[in-house]
């Protein structure tokens, strides 16, 4: 399985999703280098960002995000404090001019326009209490809480997860052995991200997703930041694309990363959905000192071999 499932948990006496608490997801999936990474040596540090948008969710009693994969709480980060740290990240993430106004002692940050009209609210969650994780369907299953007293308003979740699934949603790509001189110098990787893809998911969380109350999409937005270096070449459809502001996102993503030119792709989907899917072809250059001795070796090898062919034919032509 490499598909993510995500979900909401109605009341007992509303199993149907109505169109009012769809779900609009945002996920951004972090591909980057640390600061301790060799150069010419590809050291990558993956992690994803999930945000959950609510709107009037009057009969919804929990988020549900199924991850392939066994994780725990270590695994997990709430971001809403993030936001509450550094309120400048509120508009750097949702690309907007926002306000924000915070209260002592209170879990909810709201977001409000350039004239303080209240938008949403950011839910900061406390990982220990209001989220539970459960090994089930040959992964996990992250059950966030819907507090009460948001149920009726519009609010925002945000976490980061970091595991071997979310690694492996990029994975690199072997070329045939007549490509050997540039699979030494170049990596192809092919990243693969799915959510709700039915074809991908185990039967029996299918039923689950059914019996709980089976929610779509109104909006999904998928951003894959890579560095700069990294070449673009394919994906199912066209990204839009712009430069991140190093000052701004390093201070988003931690000071563990180089973060030198970071370039985000954007993929949307706008139009009500059940699934979301992002296929994606980049190619890098790479190398180490081994490779570069190695691919000079066979050079001169081969060398040696044509001009030992070109004597032996030509001793046969003119012999």
């Amino acid at each position: 399985m490499n598909c993510i499932g995500i979900w909401l948990t109605h009341t007992q006496s509303d199993q149907s999703a109505s169109e009012a608490d769809n779900l609009e997801c945002h996920f951004n999936l972090w591909m980057l280098n640390t600061s301790r990474h060799q150069r010419h040596v590809k050291n990558l540090d993956c992690f994803l960002d999930i945000g959950v948008m609510l709107n009037h969710a009057n009969n919804t009693t929990h988020i549900n995000i199924f991850v392939p994969d066994k994780i725990d709480r270590s695994n997990l980060q709430d971001l809403g404090l993030t936001f509450r740290d550094r309120t400048e990240l509120v508009s750097a993430v949702f690309n907007e001019d926002y306000g924000v106004l915070t209260r002592a002692k209170e879990k909810v940050i709201e977001v409000q326009k350039a004239d303080s009209t209240p938008l949403f609210d950011i839910y900061m969650l406390d990982i220990d209490n209001d989220v539970s994780i459960e090994s089930q369907f040959g992964g996990s299953t992250i059950r966030i809480r819907v507090p009460d007293h948001l149920r009726k308003k519009k609010h925002y979740y945000r976490i980061r997860l970091k595991c071997a699934f979310v690694d492996q949603t990029g994975y690199i790509y072997t070329p045939p052995a007549s490509s050997f001189l540039e699979g030494a110098f170049f990596q192809t990787e092919l990243i693969d991200f799915r959510v709700n893809e039915k074809r991908n998911l185990p039967s029996s969380l299918l039923e689950t997703i059914h019996e709980d109350g089976n929610g779509r999409f109104t909006k999904t937005h998928f951003f894959l930041m890579r560095e700069a270096s990294d070449d673009y070449i394919f994906s199912h459809k066209p990204p839009g694309g712009r430069q991140l502001e190093k000052d701004i996102w390093k201070e988003y993503v931690g000071e563990d990363y180089s973060f030198e030119q970071v370039t985000a792709y954007h993929w949307k989907d706008a139009a009500l959905h059940d699934s979301f899917s992002v296929f994606v072809k980049f190619r890098s250059f790479h190398s180490s000192l081994r490779t570069i001795l190695i691919a000079i070796s066979a050079i001169i090898l081969l060398g040696i071999v044509s001009g030992f062919l070109g004597n032996f034919l030509y001793s046969l032509i003119h012999g």
